[in-house]
């Protein structure tokens, strides 16, 4: 392998309206808003509240992105906290329990996060230096939010989209960064954070995997209107871009007068059921290829799942090294318990993990 591209590492320091600050210049004169005028007022104030509901200080943030990047404040609300479009693709994330491993201890966990190539020049590794809360190392390609982050106490949080429900008017809810930046900055376990996610009405259908220090692993499926969870069989959990059920969390009924909103851009219902079976093949390549490693499974393990091409789980154009037009644009190995968060920024059987601990930097 060769790991040509680098990666490129911004560190976030001080409080939540400085460090919306510091992102806001960052993201000025780059980040263009879109059109978002067709989404009710107060749909939009709705969600807002909602995210100030669960994180008070994710409305200090978001008061600093403003201020940093002189954005127009009503876009910029629509944008940060109601924005519905989404892009289903060929995620793939697991996590073994510390009983399937040789060495180490903790759990292991591995996912590749496939999306547009394009947004490569996007990826970046962020560091979170808190005068409140707990240090943070994560990955993204989103200006918004970490998919990929492990705080200090051990606790890591990934996520993967899944295809959009037909339960009626939409109602408001959180969007998925600011759970996650919520869950990593206060959480140390995953019971912690299955808390947070079962308390919270969640905007959009995503599932989150959940692992922490002790060797704890779940996953969560949420949507708008209901929260499921899934643990580890077998010593293992697995999830792609399809909803796989698991015990009921949390439901949230839906007032009788609720939100007739735009249909939000994206490829239909018919790509999201292709999207579906791509990801049942990739959850059964997973699944079986964990087995197979059983009981030795290490982060060498993960690294030959991570870069195996039959399902795929590692998708894209091979004969391109950039995997264009749609690929994984970064595979990801965190072992919680001794804090190692590895990133390879780009297909990851052509790129080689980089490894990002606290005590770097």
């Amino acid at each position: 392998m060769t790991s040509a591209r680098t990666i490129r590492e911004v560190v976030f320091e001080g409080g939540h309206f400085e460090r919306g600050v510091q992102r806001g210049r960052r993201l000025r004169g780059t980040l263009v808003l879109p059109d978002l005028s067709a989404l009710p007022p107060r749909f939009v104030q709705e969600c807002r509240d909602a995210a100030g509901a669960l994180h008070p200080p994710a409305l200090e943030e978001f008061e600093g992105l403003v201020c940093g990047g002189g954005f127009d404040r009503d876009r910029m609300t629509a944008y940060y906290f109601a924005r519905l479009e989404s892009r289903l693709g060929g995620c793939t994330m697991f996590a073994a329990a510390p009983q399937c491993r040789s060495e180490g201890s903790g759990p292991v966990v591995g996912r590749n996060y496939d999306w547009a190539v394009e947004d490569l020049r996007w990826c970046e590794l962020h560091r979170y230096r808190p005068t409140e809360g707990l240090r943070r190392i994560g990955y993204t390609h989103h200006w918004a939010g970490c998919p990929d982050v492990l705080n200090e106490r051990g606790l890591y949080v990934a996520i993967a989209s899944l295809p959009g429900t037909s339960g009626g008017p939409q109602p408001p809810g959180v969007q998925w960064s600011i759970l996650v930046e919520m869950m990593s900055e206060r959480c140390g376990t995953v019971a912690e954070a299955l808390g947070v996610c079962g308390r919270v009405r969640h905007l959009r259908p995503m599932s989150y995997l959940i692992a922490d220090a002790s060797g704890d692993a779940a996953i969560v499926e949420a949507t708008p209107w209901e929260v499921r969870v899934r643990r580890p069989r077998d010593g293992f959990v697995v999830a792609a871009n399809v909803a796989q059920g698991g015990e009921l969390l949390a439901t949230h009924t839906v007032r009788s007068v609720g939100y007739a909103l735009p249909e939000p851009a994206g490829p239909g219902r018919e790509a999201d059921v292709r999207v579906a079976g791509r990801a049942e093949r990739r959850v059964a390549r997973a699944t079986r290829l964990l087995r197979q490693e059983m009981p030795a499974v290490s982060e060498e393990s993960a690294r030959r799942i991570l870069t195996d091409h039959r399902a795929p789980i590692c998708t894209g154009d091979h004969r391109r090294a950039d995997g264009a037009p749609w690929a994984t644009i970064w595979s990801g190995i965190c072992t919680p318990a001794d804090g190692r968060f590895q990133i390879a920024p780009g297909l990851p059987c052509r790129h080689d993990y980089r490894t990002f601990t606290f005590a770097d930097a």
